[in-house]
């Protein structure tokens, strides 16, 4: 030990070591033990540099205490080195020590070795503490094995999963804890990691359980190395997804299935179809979609619950209905199902099996003390494999379906490309036809409706200006009025081109009135079905009426008599107060004799305007029973105080019978064609 004399200045030494490592040192002690510490360590570097035979090795372990101590803060070791390096070289005890400078060098320079040495070691001890504190409290199983497959150790959450018993698993090979079916796959898998071609695992698998049984687990499988980065073993995290599994399965269910019956729906449908097809590309298939006559009348009368338990009544009918066949019974909407035949010579034919599928629903079935029975339209597309896609097919039997919807109750049709052709150029056209009438294409012709009643004091001088609808599309040509009509009735623009008809027509009559005199006659409109039955049909003719101040009787609405028959309220009513205010009526499309004549006595109707498909048979077949049905029906309908109006009349022949025949107007190319906005002045002046 030194001499107390020297023992000041090394007290000094001290401080300053401490002074200049304190503050960013982790020292768990008070500022003078930790110069206590310091001069205990501060000796121990003096002694060896002192001894005759000197050894840095106590330099090496003064660097392993600082580190055991606490001292590792950044700045610790360059400050240590800083002020040992000079303090120890002006120690007054060591002026004397041979090649003082290159041992204080070497002394420090195993300090520092020591001190680094330490850190790592301790740094590693902490890694393992903490991987331990993860291992030991992780919510999810964790298995270390060997690089050869054997299991070191399992925690206690892989115990949980697994139901095994601790301790079980040590020395088992991993691939043990899995089914053999995955066996191969892993295996591969951990080899991957130990040759560096992966650096994790993930995947589902199943897993053996202590129980017997089997469970899905998810597995995240990496490689533990030693300080050196060479691999010693395999960590394989283990996650019980067996509740998450049957969620999915759940949820693939039920993406897949109508819940209310049980059967596949569209999505479920249009995959089966897909891989049908796709299965044997020369094999023939049948397509039907059926769709129940009138559900809504036993929904809406019974209650959903007794609409509920008929769509499970026939889901489960249809699927017998076919059991003998290689069939897929789907439900697509409410009342629609589907049924996909892959066609063996003992399948039906497609009009046996709609015979079949008729007879089977309209008998009766007693469903909560409910005897209930349905008829069904039923669409059928036959394909063979290879010459269609899911979706064609589909959307051929719909639009089948929907051909026999048109015929009635109880039908059924086979696809027919030459009607299918035809009726996606309609609807082709519907689809184009809003946006010809925004650029202008769609615009008003206006014709004169004639007078032919040769007892009235006007006969031969127009009548009224039927406004027409005209479609000059630039590659189809021209689209007439009705044909324009029916368009608009299948989209959208329903809803905006009736009110624009009824505005447009007022502001020209005004703009005629303003430039030819009161003596312009009245114009007349006809009216779309959804027109017909607006609640504000009426406001929307005043507001055309006071916008151009014009007077009710100024303008003729003609009304689809159809709607008129089926006794829609809402129509009934405008009919009746359009009546009141001055504003007439004429029904179009006038044909039945009996039932319509009824309606004539009972509604407050001008006129009637007869069905076009009558006036072009009487034309065209003048020695058909038309001519006399009609020649009667005439006066008939004149005896209720309506008018008679004809359209279509293209001879002079034809004027002539009709005068004959008692009808008051008619229009026509004898009589004119349709003329624009601009022509009318010309047409009313001759």
């Amino acid at each position: 030990m030194h001499s107390p004399d020297q023992g000041g200045s090394l007290v000094g030494l001290a401080r300053a070591w401490s002074d200049a490592v304190s503050s960013t040192a982790e020292v768990p002690l008070p500022g003078e033990r930790i110069e206590e510490y310091l001069l205990e360590q501060l000796d121990h570097l003096i002694d060896a540099l002192g001894q005759a035979q000197f050894c840095p090795e106590p330099g090496t372990e003064v660097g392993a205490k600082l580190v055991a101590r606490g001292f590792t803060g950044e700045q610790c070791l360059g400050r240590t080195v800083e002020i040992l390096g000079h303090a120890l070289l002006e120690r007054t005890e060591l002026r004397t020590v041979d090649g003082l400078v290159s041992k204080v060098v070497s002394l420090l320079g195993a300090l520092t070795s020591g001190y680094v040495a330490a850190l790592g070691r301790r740094a590693l001890a902490d890694r393992g503490d903490w991987f331990r504190e993860v291992f030991d409290t992780a919510p999810v199983g964790m298995v270390l094995s060997r690089l050869d497959g054997t299991v070191t150790e399992a925690n206690g959450a892989l115990i949980e999963i697994l139901h095994h018993r601790t301790g079980d698993l040590a020395g088992r090979d991993v691939g043990e804890l899995f089914h053999p079916d995955d066996a191969v796959s892993l295996r591969a898998a951990y080899q991957a990691l130990i040759d560096g071609r992966r650096r994790r695992f993930q995947g589902r698998v199943t897993a053996l359980t202590g129980r017997g049984d089997t469970t899905g687990v998810a597995l995240t499988v990496s490689l533990l190395r030693d300080p050196e980065g060479i691999p010693t073993h395999h960590v394989t995290i283990v996650e019980d997804v067996a509740d998450q599994q049957l969620l999915e399965q759940r949820v693939r269910y039920q993406s897949l299935h109508d819940l209310l019956t049980g059967l596949p729906n569209r999505l479920h449908f249009a995959i089966h179809t897909e891989a049908v097809l796709e299965r044997n590309r020369s094999s023939p298939v049948m397509l039907c979609k059926v769709d129940l006559d009138c559900f809504g009348i036993i929904s809406d009368g019974l209650g959903i619950g007794i609409g509920d338990l008929l769509l499970r009544s026939v889901a489960d009918r249809l699927e017998s209905l076919v059991a003998g066949e290689r069939a897929f019974v789907a439900r697509f909407d409410a009342d629609e199902f589907a049924i996909l035949i892959e066609e063996s010579p003992s399948t039906p034919n497609a009009a046996t099996l709609a015979a079949r599928i008729n007879a089977e629903l309209s008998e009766p079935v007693y469903l909560a003390g409910r005897a209930l029975a349905v008829s069904a339209c039923v669409g059928i597309a036959r394909r063979t494999a290879g010459e269609t896609d899911p979706r064609e097919l589909i959307r051929a039997a719909e639009a089948t379906l929907h051909r026999a919807q048109r015929t009635g109750r109880g039908q059924w049709a086979l696809f027919d490309p030459i009607d299918d052709a035809e009726q996606r150029s309609k609807y082709a056209l519907a689809t184009a036809m809003p946006g010809a009438w925004e650029n202008g294409q769609v615009t008003l012709y206006y014709q004169p409706l004639v007078r032919l009643d040769p007892a009235a004091v006007d006969t031969g001088r127009i009548a009224a200006l039927a406004a027409l609808l005209r479609w000059e599309h630039p590659d189809r040509g021209i689209t007439e009025h009705e044909d324009c009509l029916a368009l608009a009735e299948q989209t959208g623009l329903v809803l905006s081109i009736g009110p624009w008809m009824l505005r447009h027509a007022c502001e020209q009559l005004r703009g005629w009135r303003d430039q030819l005199g009161a003596a312009v006659p009245p114009i007349r409109v006809d009216l779309a079905t959804h027109l017909t039955q607006d609640p504000d049909l009426v406001a929307v003719v005043h507001d055309a009426l006071q916008a151009a101040q014009l007077r009710p009787e100024d303008i003729q609405l003609g009304m689809p008599v159809e709607v008129i028959v089926a006794g829609h309220s809402d129509a009934l009513d405008n009919v009746a107060t359009l009546a009141d205010i001055g504003v007439r009526t004429v029904l179009t499309r006038y044909g039945q004799a009996v039932g319509n004549l009824v309606l004539l006595q009972s509604q407050p109707v001008h006129g009637v305007e007869l069905a076009g498909s009558l006036v072009r048979t009487a034309a065209q077949q003048p020695d058909s029973v038309v001519r006399p049905a009609l020649a009667s029906l005439v006066p008939l309908i004149r005896r209720t105080g309506a008018a008679v109006a004809v359209a279509g009349i293209d001879a002079a022949e034809q004027a002539n019978w009709w005068r004959g025949a008692g009808a008051d107007s008619a229009r026509g190319a004898v009589f004119g064609p349709p003329v624009t906005t601009q022509d009318v002045p010309a047409l009313l002046r001759l």
